[in-house]
């Protein structure tokens, strides 16, 4: 009698069909979602050449990550160039409120425009505010890290009149 067993070897399940499904439907989802997220219209002048537009709220599920859609100030109006949202990866002019703690939120690239204004003694000065930020490159996702709890998300952006006080894209 003998006392080898003969085992049938253990064939290896692939996840991998099951992790594109998911994701996939996830990636769905917040593309839907993403269609009926207007900017708000509410903008509050906060003084003669500044005024604060709520330009992005969503409450972000637990354990999700959602993609920021591109925000921008009115036309004639640049983000002001105060860093309004310390520690986080956003633009300056950008403020990032809300039941935000638990949500990661980073903004890489934004959009700015040349403009050309008549210095002292006639001379041209050229310069490069930012207009808004941009989801076509680079960045622009939040992530809620609380397992448990949904979370609001609000963006407010900053915007100024006044072309000294504009944030300037890097050249």
């Amino acid at each position: 009698m003998s006392n080898i067993t003969s085992r049938r070897r253990r064939t290896r399940r692939s996840f991998a069909p099951i992790v594109a499904a998911v994701l996939a439907t996830a990636g769905a989802a917040t593309a839907v979602g993403a269609v009926g997220v207007t900017p708000a219209a509410a903008a509050t002048m906060t003084s003669s050449d500044t005024m604060t537009i709520e330009a992005f709220r969503e409450t972000v599920k637990p354990w999700d990550s959602i993609s920021i859609p591109s925000l921008a100030c009115p036309s004639g109006t640049w983000l002001k160039d105060q860093d309004l949202s310390p520690g986080r990866g956003v633009p300056r002019g950008v403020e990032v409120t809300g039941d935000s703690g638990w949500i990661g939120t980073t903004i890489t690239a934004v959009d700015h425009e040349y403009v050309t204004v008549d210095g002292v003694g006639g001379a041209k000065l050229q310069y490069r505010p930012t207009t808004g930020t941009t989801n076509e490159r680079g960045v622009s996702t939040a992530t809620n890290w609380d397992a448990f709890s949904s979370h609001e998300l609000v963006i407010n952006l900053h915007c100024t009149t006044d072309i000294h006080t504009a944030s300037q894209s890097a050249r």
